[in-house]
């Protein structure tokens, strides 16, 4: 006992201190036990982890402060709602969900499109944190209609297309309901988080109908041939086929109605998108005019070369002229000329001589 009363003594510490410290310690250790989430990072840091992680493992061709801000603007909107009920449900959504949302984001070094990412991840983190989280009876609901209307463009376009291969119309199919599967269960976007009305389908149905003219531009688009054999139709993977793609890029179109049942986007996204145009056509713009600047150019140096071309056949044309005029005619010349011309041109030159 005494030995570790030296010891504690010469170790610097008062007895009460090192005691007290113990303690705190193993209260400490207590306390994380019972409630190991106060040891943890919060949920939104979590959340936001998931969404860095998924930033890595897919970079976009984006500066790091370009990054660093997409991040804080998923922060900002998703903290503002933290008294919101089924707060850690609605984050665990967008963890589940990010990833599938950010593998179909076209990224580029635009920063007008950018700023489009931003306004369009806070637009639909504001429908999720504040719409009534669906529960299974409606998850299984949006998956039927899903099912039907997928099922319905599928048939109506064997039907106006009767050359299509049905297996590859139902390959193209399935492999877009299975991602709309992935998306309800992770409701990441508006389109996903509940059920459509029957004044939904029916429009989404009446306008799938009325693009039909469109699809015939995609078939042509794809070099389209109703005359493909089978056996070149079976040498290629069935997702590289021409009736694969028509019908995967067709019902691209039929999930791009499905935005009308969305309410109006709000004014951010609006402008954000309004400048994201704005610049597109200033770029062009821009190139056009240093296209028609080429041009002129180029113009200028074939106008300036023909010039200086002429200029140089009228030089040479100069510089030969006098030695025709001081060279005695040739025999046939004096041949033809009479003969007091021929004096008279002798006499010429022999004053010329004596000059």
């Amino acid at each position: 006992m005494r030995c570790n009363e030296r010891q504690r003594a010469d170790s610097g510490w008062p007895a009460g201190v090192s005691w007290g410290l113990v303690l705190c310690a193993l209260l400490s250790a207590q306390l994380a036990g019972e409630a190991p989430g106060l040891a943890e990072p919060g949920v939104l840091e979590q959340a936001l982890a998931c969404v860095q992680d998924s930033m890595t493992g897919s970079p976009a061709p984006w500066p790091d402060a370009w990054r660093q801000e997409y991040t804080q603007a998923i922060r900002e909107m998703v903290k503002s709602h933290e008294a919101t009920a089924h707060y850690d449900k609605r984050l665990a959504i967008l963890c589940s969900g990010f990833p599938a949302y950010w593998e179909g984001l076209k990224k580029t070094q635009d920063r007008s499109l950018f700023e489009v990412h931003c306004a369009e991840i806070r637009w639909y983190l504001e429908c999720l944190m504040d719409a009534e989280l669906p529960g299974d009876e409606e998850t299984n609901a949006l998956r039927n209609q899903y099912e039907d209307l997928f099922y319905y463009a599928a048939s109506s376009l064997l039907t106006q297309f009767p050359f299509l291969d049905p297996n590859a119309v139902r390959a193209a199919q399935a492999d877009h309901l299975a991602e709309c599967y992935r998306r309800i269960e992770a409701p990441l976007l508006p389109i996903y988080l509940e059920p459509f009305s029957q004044a939904h389908i029916d429009r989404i149905k009446q306008r799938w109908h009325d693009l039909r003219y469109a699809r015939v531009d995609l078939w042509r688009q794809l070099g389209g041939d109703a005359s493909i054999s089978a056996g070149d139709a079976n040498a290629r993977p069935i997702n590289t086929r021409p009736h694969y793609l028509l019908t995967q890029r067709s019902l691209a179109q039929l999930q791009a109605q499905l935005w009308a049942t969305v309410g109006p986007a709000p004014g951010y996204y609006r402008s954000a998108v309004a400048s994201h145009i704005a610049a597109q056509k200033r770029r062009l713009q821009s190139r056009s005019q240093a296209w028609a600047e080429e041009r002129r150019l180029e113009k200028e140096r074939s106008r300036q070369f023909l010039q200086t071309e002429q200029i140089a056949f009228l030089l040479a044309a100069l510089l030969e002229s006098p030695q025709c005029f001081d060279e005695p005619p040739s025999a046939e010349a004096q041949e033809n000329i009479p003969p007091k011309q021929q004096d008279s041109s002798v006499k010429r030159g022999g004053t010329r001589g004596r000059e």
